[in-house]
């Protein structure tokens, strides 16, 4: 007597794959987090002078925290969590830095410009530091962006020295015109460059961990390489109009969307954030002590 054997039972079928969600959630809150920027930026001037009322990097701020806050406290937006820390995390302590010699000077008068602005690159890189600290709190394991921090070899180095001779012989050979920046005060190197370069090392330092660590890190989880590098950096480009606010923005933009793009793919190719680091603060203690003066005959 033969006894029929139980069919096996239909294989559960497999999850679901988050990413198209994931990408759609990133893209919808780096497309909201632009718009909201580029509306309370921009919307302001039309009805009063809004640098002498209401400081546009306070608005910045503001908008983009307020855009996190209600990410974390929304479920349906966690997917877009990650990208609008990032934003936050740029903002945020630009309108720190850009405060801080402003509040040293009312209550440490004697302070110098200089000192200030050395001071106002410390607050601006702890407070960086402080949001990558939220990101490992409140972001799933495999939303966290990779920082890329923990890899230095001896080829890292050589890509740090090499990338930054080739930006400064770049920087002298591009016109003038196409930097976009006038009237850039010239430094005397024994009176202002002991509190200039360390000013500025912070403030690529504090850059380089916003864009090429968190951002970057945060757009690589839902959609490729390219992709990421080049949201990052056409940001980037785009950040400098706010921070050129009251200046002749239009020609640097694109300048900084190439080099943001050439500093996140060499972040990419080296796994590590060190040699974007080192290039731009080379950059920018460069341009203070020389090629700008240069460039513009002072």
């Amino acid at each position: 007597m033969s006894t029929a054997v139980p069919a096996a039972p239909a294989p559960a079928p497999a999850p679901a794959t988050p990413r198209a969600a994931t990408w759609r959630g990133a893209v919808t809150g780096l497309g909201a987090a632009a718009i909201a920027l580029g509306l309370s930026l921009l919307v302001p001037r039309l009805f009063s002078d809004p640098v002498s009322v209401d400081p546009y990097d306070a608005r910045l701020a503001g908008v983009s925290l307020a855009l996190l806050g209600a990410a974390l406290l929304v479920p349906r937006l966690r997917d877009a969590r990650a990208v609008l820390l990032a934003v936050a995390s740029i903002t945020a302590p630009f309108a720190l830095w850009a405060a801080t010699p402003r509040v040293l000077g009312i209550f440490w008068p004697g302070l110098g410009g200089d000192e200030r602005f050395a001071w106002a690159g410390v607050a601006q890189t702890v407070l960086t530091m402080a949001f990558i600290a939220l990101a490992w709190r409140v972001l799933q394991p495999d939303r966290r962006p990779a920082m890329r921090l923990r890899s230095f070899r001896p080829s890292t180095a050589l890509v740090s020295l090499g990338g930054s001779v080739l930006l400064l012989a770049l920087a002298l050979a591009v016109p003038a015109t196409l930097l976009g920046r006038l009237g850039i005060q010239p430094v005397a190197l024994a009176r202002d460059m002991p509190w200039v370069a360390p000013g500025n090392v912070l403030q690529a330092a504090a850059q380089e961990l916003e864009f090429r660590g968190l951002l970057l890190g945060a757009l690589e989880r839902v959609t490729k390489p390219w992709v990421a590098n080049l949201g990052q950096a056409v940001f980037f480009g785009l950040a400098h109009i706010a921070v050129q606010y009251e200046g002749p923005a239009g020609p640097f933009v694109p300048v900084t969307i190439a080099l943001g793009f050439v500093l996140g793919w060499i972040t990419q190719r080296t796994g590590s954030l060190w040699p974007a680091i080192v290039i731009h603060a080379v950059g920018d203690v460069a341009v203070a002590v020389g090629v700008m003066p240069g460039l513009y005959g002072y």
